[in-house]
């Protein structure tokens, strides 16, 4: 198991799997169990998210409607609708970072901190040197 509670970074990422999920990339296979194996938290805590819960159902109800689908070939048009959709979502997606980068940027200019520092690479933990050293 990862942390015992599920962090904003970790809930994006889940979302963006559900979302290429939704999509049918990933198969029709999808549950709880394997987002479990996937990210390490149990059913309970993403099921507790509400946001990971909302695309789950939404994901679920997507591949329902392939399955569906299916044996009726997508016209065209509706093929057009669905990308429009999906790229819709996208641009919405990106605006929202830009506004959480700018909204990033503004805070380290406040707080004294030159925001070319937060690229520079992390470095090797005191935790880590030991399990490098232990492994010799």
């Amino acid at each position: 198991m990862t942390t015992r509670y599920i962090t904003d970074t970790a809930a994006e990422k889940i979302v963006a799997l559900l979302d290429e999920w939704a999509t049918g990339q990933l198969g029709t296979g999808l549950s709880w169990a394997g987002l479990e194996k996937a990210f390490g938290y149990t059913r309970q805590a993403l099921s507790a998210n509400p946001l990971i819960k909302n695309k789950f159902n939404e994901a679920k109800q997507a591949l329902k409607q392939r399955k569906r689908s299916s044996s009726t070939s997508l016209s065209e048009d509706d093929e057009l609708q669905r990308l429009r959709h999906q790229n819709e979502e996208l641009n919405r997606r990106v605006k929202e970072f830009e506004r959480r980068f700018t909204r990033w940027i503004h805070n380290c200019h406040m707080k004294g901190v030159n925001p070319l520092d937060l690229d520079t690479p992390m470095g090797i933990s005191p935790k880590t040197a030991l399990r490098n050293r232990d492994k010799r």
